[in-house]
């Protein structure tokens, strides 16, 4: 038996430019590389989801850009309370794939807006599907501290 669709009702809240920096090299031709990284937060009491996403251009092993940035995306309480189970926030793979892009595609805008005018504008964030994100996100309601 498959499972039914299930409507989940959420906006987006909030972008921030984590971070940005360039580094101006003297070489333009090298070898290019592209890091990246996605990070997921919750915060339970405002029933939102933060996704960050940040990427980092190396040429010839130099960082030359380095962007970060966050989106927050709230939920509404019934749609919350759907992804709570028992002592857990279970966010599921379709989810996150679906905010990672819609961070990175935000990213890929402002790493166009910071370079315009600027040798690394012609550097972008490719076109990277969802696919990194192999499973369902579980997450701790109740997180026990250590000292």
């Amino acid at each position: 038996m498959s499972e039914q669709p299930v409507n989940i009702n959420f906006r987006l809240i909030n972008i921030t430019t984590e971070d940005f920096k360039v580094n101006e090299v003297d070489t333009e031709n090298g070898t290019l590389d592209l890091n990246f990284d996605f990070q997921f937060g919750v915060n339970n009491d405002k029933k939102f989801v933060k996704t960050i996403a940040k990427f980092k251009f190396l040429l010839d092993k130099v960082e030359v850009i380095d962007v970060a940035v966050s989106c927050e995306f709230e939920f509404e309480p019934a749609g919350w309370e759907f992804f709570v189970k028992g002592e857990q926030l279970i966010l599921p793979k379709g989810l996150l794939q679906e905010l990672a892009m819609f961070t990175m595609n935000t990213t890929r805008g402002v790493l166009h807006s910071k370079t315009e005018g600027e040798k690394y504008n012609r550097l972008f964030i490719p076109m990277i599907g969802g696919e990194f994100i192999k499973q369902d996100l579980a997450i701790p309601l109740n997180p026990t501290t250590v000292n």
